[in-house]
């Protein structure tokens, strides 16, 4: 019968994005920032056995808090207008980094277009929160923040009042945050002449690809440096 298929004949992944899921996860590991901290619940092996060789006997064994990662991510994503097409990315960036344990106390936040007084909670945008209010809360020495949005490449064209927009909320971000890195879905090739163009020369823009992935957290990470303009 004329357009049925066997359903064999197609292969039914989630993995057709420039960057997959799993990719991703393996990424995302590198953003951390390990340190010991808390109580001393973990075995310390080698100062146990020092101590033994000292003294001849186990008394009690040495112990020191864990290891943990200090990191936090404030995950911040574009959501509706230009961007509806990149959605379902946009919810694998959010769910890997949930996954992996990078959101703590940061977590995820949506805007559209550029964050302007609010960031949402929820992609229907019916949960606010002062923009302000959100960075106070932050332990700035330990959060980052990765932008996911395609900065106006979408559509094409200048647009000099949401280039300055975005600047004054880059700058109110990085009072609340260590480090800031931006992944756009549109390819690079479509920035110049746009407002992405604009935006790219404010703060560390990378494709959505992997090089582009592992470049953003490098960047987060405090291991690679983008020179970008003044404001």
């Amino acid at each position: 019968m004329l357009g049925v298929f066997p359903r064999r004949r197609f292969i039914l992944s989630g993995d057709y994005f420039p960057i997959t899921p799993r990719q991703l996860k393996q990424s995302w590991r590198y953003l951390r920032s390990l340190a010991r901290e808390g109580p001393a619940t973990e075995l310390d092996v080698e100062a146990t056995v020092d101590r033994v060789g000292h003294s001849g006997h186990l008394i009690e064994p040495v112990m020191r808090p864990p290891r943990l990662n200090l990191t936090e991510l404030l995950l911040l994503i574009d959501q509706g207008g230009s961007m509806i097409p990149f959605e379902d990315l946009g919810d694998t960036l959010a769910q890997t980094a949930r996954k992996g344990g990078r959101l703590g106390r940061a977590g995820v936040f949506y805007f559209s277009n550029y964050p302007e007084g609010h960031l949402f909670q929820d992609k229907a945008f019916s949960k606010p929160s002062m923009i302000q209010k959100v960075l106070d809360r932050l332990p700035r020495e330990r959060t980052v923040a990765l932008i996911f949005s395609d900065a106006g490449a979408a559509r094409g064209g200048l647009n000099s009042e949401r280039r300055d927009l975005t600047a004054d909320f880059l700058k109110q971000l990085q009072t609340g945050v260590r480090r800031v890195a931006w992944i756009n879905p549109m390819p690079r090739a479509r920035w110049e002449g746009t407002t992405a163009g604009l935006i790219n020369r404010l703060a560390p823009m990378f494709e959505c690809n992997r090089r582009g992935f592992d470049d953003a957290i490098d960047v987060l990470r405090g291991r690679l440096t983008v020179k970008i303009a003044k404001r």
